[in-house]
């Protein structure tokens, strides 16, 4: 029975999507960046809530409705303290959620740049027969499948297609095209080591700098 090197790659984009907008100072369309910084606005009962975006350009604001007179006694307190504050990770879920950026632009521009976060699941008592790679991102990402294990496995793109056209790297779940498509979430990536030259320095790359 071979043994199995379980890995989990937690995939997170670095950079927010832009939304392209008019901007009013400079006469033109431009991309407006995501500042990481609300608005807040409580009259009465209710309660308005943006995330601030900025122009690329000039610095002109635009505000991304993330709350629109929503009732103060309905509105989780955890909630209410996450806006006040600039929570981050609250301003990144808005900031990643496409299809409702897609409502106030038809050009939402994603960037493929991401970082790597590496975790062994299952270690191995002898030299590992195949290698399952399980990749977690809780935020969207536009990098492609194979410009990813490319640059994480120190392969060429063209090997990593020829690996999955031999079957001897396998995408679940996954289609023959999946190495032109981006990360999911929840993917897995077997990869069988067996016939492959420089494994040692494969299962080095699969795992460096994990924890």
């Amino acid at each position: 029975m071979q043994d199995i090197l379980r890995v989990l790659w937690q995939v997170t984009p670095l950079k927010p999507p832009r939304i392209w907008q008019n901007c009013s100072r400079c006469d033109a369309r431009t991309p407006f960046v995501c500042s990481g910084r609300f608005r807040i606005n409580a009259q009465r009962k209710r309660l308005d809530a943006w995330l601030i975006y900025r122009c690329a350009s000039c610095d002109q604001t635009w505000n991304y409705p993330v709350l629109e007179r929503g009732l103060l006694k309905n509105i989780d307190p955890s909630v209410f303290r996450a806006l006040s504050e600039n929570c981050g990770d609250l301003a990144r879920r808005h900031a990643f959620d496409l299809p409702r950026l897609r409502r106030y632009s038809d050009q939402v521009e994603e960037f493929a740049e991401v970082t790597v976060e590496k975790r062994l699941r299952d270690r191995c008592v002898h030299e590992p027969g195949q290698v399952v790679i399980s990749i977690a991102s809780s935020l969207p990402c536009r990098i492609r499948l194979d410009r990813l294990l490319a640059g994480e496995l120190g392969l060429s793109r063209s090997t990593v297609q020829r690996l999955h056209d031999a079957a001897m790297l396998v995408v679940s779940p996954g289609n023959r095209a999946a190495m032109r498509q981006p990360v999911r979430d929840g993917q897995t990536v077997a990869i069988d080591l067996r016939s492959l030259e420089r494994t040692p320095d494969l299962v080095s790359a699969i795992l460096k700098g994990a924890a």
